[in-house]
């Protein structure tokens, strides 16, 4: 039976869900497939994972033919943030390895080749997407943490590691959740004369604005700017 791990695609600013199946059988040993439309950053994950689950002291089933499939197999996924869930997929069916079953969670990140994760782009909006379908906990690298847990109603979770990722799953170890306080500075009561709701339409921009001032990102706006308006905004603000 293939195993199966949930993760998330981001295009734009928005996030759609990717089912992860990881397939071990009988044909070319050693040879490890990725399908679903990768590009070439998720084609070469599967160098990054095998050297992060053998640095990390794990087994995988080496020696038989590897299918890992990205379904929906007709929307192109980019980016290296499939690499952690590849790799749990790819450890799981070892049973030796003994991770649980992975329907509640959605995980994302990048794998160095020691197992170390390293932090990915879009994670609010994966972690919307998350609670959209109903996925309880979300896994990120720690660096993505506070920006994740922004979210309410879903249990965020930062690792350092792919062994401490395995080590959580298994219950061998506790990591305490990362609440929305984290890493957030705390503004006082400032009075704003720009208020969105006196907009009308533009609501692609609009999203995108509250989306960065969510994640604490960077924003461009390029076209004329409205008389009695001023030409930049403050997102602490807002």
């Amino acid at each position: 039976m293939p195993s199966k791990v949930y993760s998330a695609a981001v295009v734009g600013v928005e996030a759609f869900e990717v089912e992860i199946e990881v397939h071990a059988g009988w044909g070319n040993t050693d040879k490890i497939a990725v399908v679903g439309l990768p590009d070439t950053a998720v084609k070469e994950s599967k160098d990054r994972v095998t050297s992060a689950i053998s640095n990390s002291a794990f087994r995988w089933p080496y020696g038989k033919r590897i299918t890992i499939n990205l379904a929906p197999a007709d929307v192109r996924k980019e980016g290296p943030s499939f690499d952690l869930p590849i790799a749990l997929g790819m450890l799981k069916l070892e049973e030796n390895n003994r991770l649980p079953v992975l329907d509640a969670f959605c995980i994302t990140g990048e794998l160095a080749l020691s197992g170390q994760l390293r932090p990915v782009k879009g994670v609010l909006s994966i972690a919307l997407e998350a609670k959209r379908r109903g996925r309880q906990t979300l896994i990120v690298p720690l660096e993505n943490a506070a920006e994740a847990a922004v979210v309410d109603g879903l249990d965020v979770y930062g690792a350092c590691s792919l062994s401490q990722v395995v080590h959580f799953l298994r219950g061998d170890i506790v990591l305490d959740p990362v609440r929305s306080t984290n890493g957030w500075p705390e503004a006082g009561p400032v009075e704003q004369d720009l208020d969105f709701g006196e907009v009308k339409g533009q609501q692609h921009v609009k999203r995108a604005v509250e989306v960065a001032a969510a994640g604490g990102h960077n924003i461009l706006t390029i076209g004329p700017i409205p008389s009695g308006t001023t030409s930049s905004f403050d997102f602490r603000t807002q």
